[in-house]
């Protein structure tokens, strides 16, 4: 991504430097004068934006751009629109879509994305958009796909008022790289067209074919929202009755993480299935934050000739991952990420409770693998203001925990994406399936747990805090063994490294520590104790995970071994490390480190064989304090789900079941 976010500047230097033509009609081709129509003849654009028209080289088919004249002085000034209520008020728009903008979701002003695309889109051309996420550009283009729905005269009317849905009216298709994304911008529709009659549905992974099926062909469909693959399969199948035979928009949305995430083939297949655009007339819309030559390929391949750029990143404009505070923490071992995450959020709170200016602290932890998202999860859930409290209050007892992650049932994340961003104080533990095109409102902190895997991850990450103007702060923890990985990808950002606000950090937590400060003492007390309230299965899973994550970041296998070792014992309370497969570990190369802890062959067969005849031979407990989760969790100490302990001390296994029992 970041060879992209270099590319973007080089494209838009190329739109610059070509050179400027008349505003003539361009001469094509019998082919390509079919795909023009009356409302795409070029008009003046609007002041204070890098605008370019794009015709196609005849020579090569080229995506260069060309720059349109900026109109000068008053005249643009006159025809720039910043107020939703003026779209209404020209007749540009519809009125109930901006009542439902204006008046229900309270949106009277544009951002600069929407007042810079709007009124281009609306007048029907093709228009590549390149826009940071976080700028509002989810508006920038249901205003318009959804003002052409409601001009299309062939739908037909309600007796009551309205319009009517069937599965075969759909208008127009809104494809996203993620189902959370595309969740995200269908609820947006949703509230957009509530005083319209325009039916929105999705079609995203994680849910039944059948169940979408069968709630887009009851309740119909105009607009549809969803993710390449899951909006392939259902228009693919012939026996669905879902089809678009009239489909007058369709928008890519964050087309360069759509190609970057290998969706190409499936949005040329997902064509195939739409009509013809020679024989129907359709706008096709993209945004994208960077336009590498990828999106320019994709532009190629979907757009008309006579499409538009719109630039909505200024020249000189400072990303964000260069204005953002970031800091990196490094840690004596991985035992003391957890204390130092607790202890930044009770010293923000502590500032907060002093400084009215603050918002309330609500953060996104990233972690590099889902394993480890499941583990800081539960061990969050499982802390108490006292720790010899089993029924005592949380510590951070006004703010939420989230968890999200891929390995969730849909509708879980979809609940768990909608609460957090509701929420005014919570902590969301988050896999990569956040960190881009996802909107939540007031993050104050991103929290980054070891080295991500690459720049663009840290940048992306980063990226879901100080949005819509709002300041927030970065942070990084780091081990030590991670510096040369972290500092590759990362050295001309303005990181800097803070080794005095986190104490936790650095504390040797194979000691005793008996003259730590009391704050300090008490996190580690408290995480003691929710470390034995953690089930022993997610900690088996975390070291696995980590093994395979930290084979990416540190140099020696040993090193990593080491080094997860003394998180079991140190920081999770293990005896031993959680033992192994020994095929898994073959398969990895780590199977002959010293200190791993590679589990017998019979007991691997035990394994199986508990996992055949599963007896639910452990204690049970059920914790019902966290605020937010109305799944039961399992709760028990220190076994596996097989009944018998697993880090290692097999000859225990009997006394550890009859203790159970």
């Amino acid at each position: 991504m970041l060879s992209a976010v270099r590319r973007g500047p080089a494209v838009a230097q190329a739109l610059r430097v070509c050179t400027p033509r008349s505003i003539q009609p361009f001469k094509t081709t019998s082919l390509l004068a079919r795909w023009q129509r009356p409302s795409a003849s070029i008009s003046t654009p609007l002041q204070v934006r890098s605008f370019c028209f794009s015709p196609y080289l005849r020579n090569a088919g080229s995506a260069a751009a060309q720059p349109v004249q900026e109109a000068a002085g008053a005249d643009a000034s006159e025809q720039r629109i910043t107020q939703f209520q003026e779209l209404a008020d020209r007749g540009l728009v519809n009125e109930r879509i901006i009542y439902s903008i204006t008046q229900k979701m309270n949106i009277t002003t544009m951002t600069d994305v929407q007042s810079m695309s709007i009124t281009e889109t609306l007048k029907g051309v093709d228009v590549l958009a390149q826009a940071k996420t976080g700028t509002g550009k989810t508006l920038a283009f249901l205003v318009p796909v959804l003002q052409n729905i409601l001009r299309d005269s062939s739908l037909q009317k309600r007796r009551g008022g309205g319009l009517q849905a069937h599965a075969s009216d759909i208008r127009a298709i809104i494809v996203s790289p993620t189902r959370e994304l595309a969740e995200q911008i269908a609820v947006e529709a949703v509230k957009v067209a509530s005083s319209t009659g325009v039916v929105v549905q999705t079609a995203v992974g994680g849910t039944k074919k059948k169940e979408g099926l069968l709630r887009i062909q009851q309740q119909g469909c105009h607009l549809l929202v969803g993710t390449p693959g899951r909006l392939k399969d259902i228009l693919s199948d012939p026996n669905s009755g879902v089809s678009a035979p009239r489909l007058s928009a369709l928008v890519l949305d964050e087309a360069d993480r759509l190609l970057d995430q290998g969706f190409a083939p499936d949005i040329e297949e997902l064509q195939r299935y739409l009509p013809d655009p020679m024989k129907v007339d359709r706008q096709t819309l993209m945004f994208s934050a960077t336009v590498p030559a990828e999106v320019m390929g994709m532009v190629r391949r979907t757009m008309k000739p006579d499409f538009k750029f719109i630039k909505t990143i200024q020249e000189d404009e400072v990303p964000t991952h260069l204005t953002v505070p970031q800091k990196a923490v490094f840690l004596r071992g991985l035992e003391n990420a957890l204390p130092a995450v607790l202890e930044l959020v009770k010293n923000y709170k502590r500032q907060a409770q002093q400084d009215s200016s603050l918002r309330p602290f609500k953060a996104i932890v990233y972690l590099n693998s889902t394993a480890d998202v499941e583990f800081w999860y539960e061990a969050f859930r499982a802390l108490c203001l006292d720790p010899t409290e089993y029924s005592s209050p949380h510590p951070l007892e006004d703010t939420e925990i989230y968890q999200i992650h891929s390995k969730l049932t849909q509708s879980r994340r979809k609940r768990s994406s909608q609460s957090f961003r509701w929420a005014r104080s919570a902590i969301l533990f988050s896999s990569d399936v956040t960190a881009r095109g996802m909107d939540f409102p007031e993050v104050t902190h991103v929290i980054q747990i070891g080295a991500p895997l690459t720049r663009e991850a840290y940048i992306h990450r980063l990226g879901r805090t100080a949005r819509a103007n709002k300041k927030g702060e970065g942070w990084v923890l780091l081990h030590d063994l991670e510096y040369d990985h972290f500092s590759s990808k990362t050295h001309d950002l303005p990181i800097s490294k803070d080794m005095t606000s986190l104490q936790t950090a650095t504390v040797n937590m194979a000691g005793e520590n008996k003259e730590l400060p009391a704050p300090v003492a008490e996190i580690f007390s408290q995480l003691k104790a929710a470390m034995k309230r953690v089930p022993y299965d997610f900690k088996a899973e975390s070291y696995k995970g980590q093994i395979s994550v930290l084979r990416q970041t540190f140099d020696s296998k040993r090193d990593i071994i080491r080094t997860l070792n003394n998180l079991a014992i140190n920081g999770w309370g293990l005896s031993r490390p959680p033992a192994v497969d020994p095929n898994w570990a073959k398969r990895r190369g780590i199977h002959n480190i010293e200190g791993l802890n590679v589990l017998p062959p019979k007991w691997m067969k035990k394994i199986r064989e508990r996992r055949r005849y599963n007896s639910d031979d452990f204690t049970r407990r059920h914790r019902f304090n966290d605020r937010n989760d109305n799944n039961d969790r399992q709760q028990f100490d220190g076994t596996g789900r097989y009944g018998f302990n697993l880090d290692g001390n097999y000859e225990s296994d009997r006394n550890a079941r009859s203790e159970h029992h």
